[in-house]
């Protein structure tokens, strides 16, 4: 127990949490943005997946830094398809996620094939980049807490940082900002901001394909920082714990937040105690985010049957 805590307690093991944490955070951002919207986008795990390998393969042959602009690029684009079957085409929006999704768990392997030459497993012939830390060691010199804020701070992701960043503008936008009104407006009573004049469908629009790019920076952080480089189906469910992750944090930026750096948490310990303990297996820690998911699916799916309930009654 006591190496246990040692670890835990520990820069590495913070370092680990934030890193974990980042890819899932950036999909939550993305499925809360559609969900206030009405449209929610169980499609998250593919456009994470197929936005991994594009910046795993452009960064081979592009800077990091338009790597991860193609990977935004190419989840915005299926953030459009999805809305181009769903709102255009009046196909449910679960099955067109779920479509999305089985076309990327194939289509990432047939595409990694052709680029590394006959390889359906791993990018590992492929010299791909990695997304650059912030150094901020200096930090060091500040008497008293210094050392602390240096350990801290350094050796995350550039996309970490961004990633807190876009919590802070969410939530400005969400709350602050009369688009956000609109957003969440379409979500709650789509009558209502369409007697007033407000294209419902062209919000859920943007709404998806904002949740696209979101997923879309999730797949180039989870490539191009955690993992250098694409394995076939790395993204492991992040995806959908996503979804549950929205549920979770309350449906509000600051609760996905905390409830993505809760999975973060899982995931770190599940790479650290199997180290300690060796008779506890590492899938079973790897689970307990898919538990807890599976929970928040089962209260959200209790409040909603309750609140239709009650406006039958009213």
């Amino acid at each position: 127990m006591t190496d246990l805590l040692t670890a835990v307690f520990s820069y590495a093991f913070f370092v680990t949490i934030i890193r974990a944490s980042t890819p899932l955070l950036f999909a939550t951002l993305g499925g809360l943005i559609s969900d206030l919207s009405g449209a929610l986008n169980v499609a998250l795990e593919g456009m994470m997946l197929i936005a991994a390998l594009t910046a795993v393969v452009v960064s081979v042959y592009a800077p990091w830094y338009v790597a991860v602009g193609a990977a935004v690029l190419i989840g915005s684009l299926f953030g459009g398809v999805i809305a181009f079957f769903h709102l255009k085409m009046k196909a449910d929006i679960i099955l067109a996620g779920f479509a999305i999704n089985i076309l990327a768990a194939g289509g990432t392997v047939f595409a990694l094939s052709l680029a590394t030459g006959g390889d359906k497993g791993t990018s590992i012939n492929l010299a791909s980049k990695a997304i650059p830390t912030l150094d901020l060691t200096f930090l060091s010199a500040i008497p008293v807490i210094g050392s602390f804020l240096s350990g801290l701070l350094s050796g995350h992701s550039l996309l970490s940082w961004l990633a807190i960043l876009s919590v802070g503008g969410l939530w400005f936008f969400l709350y602050h900002m009369p688009q956000g009104l609109w957003l969440r407006a379409v979500g709650e009573y789509p009558a209502s901001p369409q007697a007033a004049g407000i294209a419902v469908d062209k919000v859920r629009v943007w709404a998806l394909v904002a949740s696209g790019a979101f997923a879309g920076l999730g797949g180039a952080q989870l490539a191009m920082f955690n993992y250098i480089g694409f394995t076939r189906d790395m993204t492991a469910g992040r995806g959908f714990i996503a979804l549950g992750a929205v549920l979770l944090g309350a449906r509000h930026p600051v609760g996905a937040m905390l409830a993505a750096l809760l999975f973060g948490v899982f995931e770190a310990l599940s790479i650290v105690m199997p180290g300690i303990f060796d008779w506890i297996p590492a899938e079973a820690v790897v689970s307990i985010p898919f538990l807890v998911t599976i929970f928040a699916l089962f209260l959200f799916s209790f409040r909603a049957l309750r609140a239709r309930k009650l406006r039958g009654a009213a």
